[in-house]
């Protein structure tokens, strides 16, 4: 069993989270570690800007469900039904206010305040240190995801685009020999490619180094055109994908020479599917070029 592929980084990050957390709740800064905890664990997301963001509307959700805590506990009503008033209410204004993803920690820290606070606590100075203590773990949780070992998307997108480069090319190959093409494992890697690159783009202005966005959107936009284009090729008939042997080892030569040049098919060979295939080859060109782009960028030369 690889453990790896059970405990990734932002598991590790929260437990690290968790732990510096705990030990501030030692300190005369948190009054209950228990709800500075909850917090960090609410504010560890797989982005440093989701992080960013679920912070802030978590930290909104902690001073609201404390406000509502704190009225209700005025009522002095002990019954089941008011803390389930209080807890409608909470969500009634968290999704008022536009802040619907904070709905479960703004009921927690008015539940934790309605059932917390004893008749000898102050309604006013329970609420406080539980917004307080909600507020600082979820602070924490933000820094550390921040400050450790922030995710390297750009990295994992070159690994991504370089895969799907490979695997274009074995799909060529497989035209060249009429085998029967399977691009469903090239429509998984897209999905993946997509949710890489969906994280890359909302951590952007977090990255020291970025690349280009321009360019790195081309080369998303190739491998969805390498899909079409593969998928339009396996529909057509055997008789129409036959390529003379000049152009195949026309292809052949490209692929010797690590897809540098383009490449230039001949007559005969049916339009439709010189089309695709041509657009193939070229998008290939392109993410050969890109890879070689975003390792330099995330491997400078020393000089």
């Amino acid at each position: 069993m690889d453990i790896k592929q059970h405990v990734g980084m932002r598991t590790l990050k929260t437990g690290i989270a968790v732990v510096i957390t705990a030990c501030l709740g030692n300190t005369f800064l948190i009054s209950n570690p228990f709800y500075a905890v909850i917090g960090t664990v609410f504010a560890m997301q797989n982005t440093v800007k989701s992080s960013f963001v679920a912070g802030k509307n978590r930290l909104l959700g902690t001073v609201l469900g404390a406000i509502i805590g704190y009225l209700f506990a005025l009522i002095h009503f002990d019954h089941p039904l008011h803390l389930g008033l209080a807890v409608i209410v909470t969500i009634i204004c968290c999704n008022a206010l536009k802040i619907s993803s904070s709905i479960i920690i703004a009921a927690t820290v008015c539940i934790s305040i309605l059932m917390g606070i004893t008749a000898d606590q102050n309604p006013l100075i329970y609420s406080l240190l539980r917004t307080t203590d909600t507020s600082i773990g979820i602070i924490v949780g933000i820094l550390v995801n921040y400050f450790i070992a922030q995710p390297n998307y750009l990295g994992r997108l070159t690994d991504e685009i370089e895969k799907i480069e490979q695997m274009t090319i074995e799909l060529v190959k497989n035209i060249l020999i009429h085998q029967d093409l399977n691009i469903s494992p090239l429509n998984s890697e897209l999905s993946r490619l997509n949710a890489l690159y969906h994280n890359y783009c909302a951590d952007t202005k977090f990255h020291k180094n970025p690349v280009s966005s321009k360019k790195l959107k081309k080369s998303i936009d190739a491998c969805h055109d390498i899909y079409f284009h593969a998928k339009c090729i396996a529909k057509l008939e055997l008789e129409q994908t036959e390529m003379t042997f000049d152009n195949k080892m026309e292809i052949i030569e490209f692929f010797n020479q690590g897809c540098q040049e383009k490449v230039k098919l001949r007559e005969p060979i049916h339009p439709i599917f010189e089309y695709h295939i041509h657009k193939m080859l070229d998008q290939i060109y392109l993410l050969t070029s890109t890879v070689e782009d975003l390792t330099e960028h995330l491997n400078p030369t020393q000089e």
